[in-house]
C-alpha cells in the first residue's frame, strides 16, 4: 500500500516536472542555433516524452532494487550505474531516433543535424542526472516522513503506557481507601456499613464499564462522584456536606479524566477532620472552561495511612491528555483544585 503510495507521488512529479526539463533543456538550443519556432512544440513535446518515460525507468529501477537487501551505500551506487546504463541509454536512443524521423520529415538540419553523438550522449546524461536528484529528494522526503510518522506513533504509544499505567493505580488507591471506610463502619455501625458494601458494589460495578475510557462526559463523571459523596455520606451523615454547580451545557458536552472530580472529593474526605459541629464542605463549580473542586481546610493533628498517589496521578494522566497542569490553589480556609474542561 505504502509503495503505491510512494508511486503515485512520484509519478505525479514525474508528469509535472518532465514538460518544465524538456523546456529548459530545448529552449536554449533554439535560441543559440537560432532555430525556426515552427518546429519548437514538437521538439519540447518529443523531449517531454522521452524524460518522462525516463523517469519511468528510474521509478522502475526503484522499485526493483527495494527487493534486494544491500550496503546502504552498495544499493545507491548499484541502482545509479543500472539508472545510467539503462534510461541514459534509452535517452541517448530516443533523441537519435527521433533526430532520424526529423530527418525524414526534412526539419532535422534546424536543430537536429548539428548534434554530434558525443553531445546527444553529453544530453542523455545531463538529463538523468536531473531525474536522479529530484528523484533522490522524494525518496529523503518520503523517509523522513515515515520516520516522522513513526517517531510520533511510538510517543503515541509510549504516553499511552504510561496512561495505562497511572490508570492501573486508581483502582487500587480507591479501594484501599474505600476498605478502611468499611472497616471504620464496621466497628460503629453494621447497618451502615452494609448499605456502604451494597452501594459500594454499585459504584464499582458502573467504573469498570467506563474503565477503559480515557477521557468520560463531564456528566458522567459527576455521577459518579456524587455517587461517591452519597456513599461517604452513609458513614459520616451531617458531618459531611456537598454541592455541584455545573451547567447542564457543559456537563453535557465537555469532558474530564476519568477518576477524576471522585478522586478530588476523595482527597479531601482524606485529609480532613469531619464533624457535626465543623462539617467538611466539599463544592464543585464551573468558571470560565474549569471545573473547581474546592473544601473548607479542617486538617487532621494524626493521618491515615495512604498510598499518596492520588493528586500526583491526576496531574500526570492529565498532562498526558490535554497538555495542560492542574490548578492548585490553598489559603488559610481553603483548598481547591481547578481542572480545564477538555473537548473531543
Amino acid at each position: 500500500m505504502k509503495t503505491n503510495s510512494n508511486n503515485s507521488k512520484i509519478l505525479k512529479v514525474a508528469l509535472y516536472t518532465s514538460p518544465l526539463i524538456g523546456i529548459l533543456a530545448i529552449t536554449p538550443l533554439f535560441i543559440v542555433r537560432a532555430a525556426p519556432y515552427h518546429i519548437y512544440p514538437r521538439s519540447i513535446l518529443s523531449t517531454t516524452l522521452i524524460i518522462f518515460f525516463a523517469w519511468m525507468i528510474n521509478l522502475a529501477l526503484v522499485n526493483y532494487w527495494s527487493k534486494f537487501e544491500f550496503r546502504k551505500n552498495i544499493h545507491k551506487i548499484s541502482r545509479y550505474f543500472a539508472s545510467y546504463l539503462l534510461s541514459a541509454s534509452f535517452i541517448l536512443i530516443a533523441m537519435r531516433t527521433r533526430k532520424l524521423i526529423f530527418e525524414s520529415l526534412h526539419t532535422s538540419s534546424e536543430i537536429s543535424s548539428s548534434h554530434s553523438p558525443y553531445a546527444t550522449l553529453a544530453m542523455a546524461i545531463s538529463l538523468n542526472t536531473v531525474i536522479l536528484i529530484l528523484l533522490d529528494l522524494l525518496l529523503l522526503r518520503e523517509k523522513k516522513t515515515k520516520v516522522e510518522i513513526e517517531n510520533a506513533r511510538l510517543k503515541q504509544k509510549n504516553s499511552e503506557a504510561l496512561y495505562q499505567q497511572l490508570k492501573q493505580q486508581i483502582h487500587p488507591h480507591f479501594l484501599f481507601n474505600s476498605l478502611n471506610t468499611l472497616k471504620a463502619l464496621i466497628n460503629k455501625s453494621p447497618d451502615a456499613a452494609e448499605d456502604y458494601l451494597v452501594t459500594l458494589s454499585g459504584f464499582l460495578r458502573m467504573s469498570v464499564s467506563a474503565g477503559n475510557d480515557h477521557m468520560v462526559k463531564t456528566e458522567d463523571e459527576l455521577k459518579m462522584c456524587l455517587d461517591y459523596l452519597k456513599m461517604q455520606k452513609i458513614r459520616y451523615g451531617e458531618a459531611l456536606q456537598f454541592h455541584a454547580d455545573i451547567p447542564e451545557e457543559i456537563a453535557q458536552t465537555r469532558f474530564v479524566p476519568f477518576f477524576s472530580l471522585q478522586l478530588l472529593s476523595e482527597n479531601a474526605i482524606k485529609h480532613n477532620v469531619l464533624t457535626n459541629e465543623t462539617p467538611l464542605q466539599i463544592k464543585m463549580a464551573y468558571n470560565e472552561g474549569w471545573i473547581t473542586v474546592s473544601n473548607n481546610i479542617r486538617p487532621k493533628l494524626t493521618t491515615e495511612a495512604t498510598t499518596g498517589t492520588g493528586l500526583i496521578n491526576l496531574a500526570d494522566r492529565y498532562k498526558i491528555l490535554s497538555g495542560d497542569e492542574i490548578q492548585i490553589h490553598t489559603t488559610a480556609e481553603q483548598f481547591s483544585v481547578s481542572i480545564k474542561v477538555l473537548k473531543i
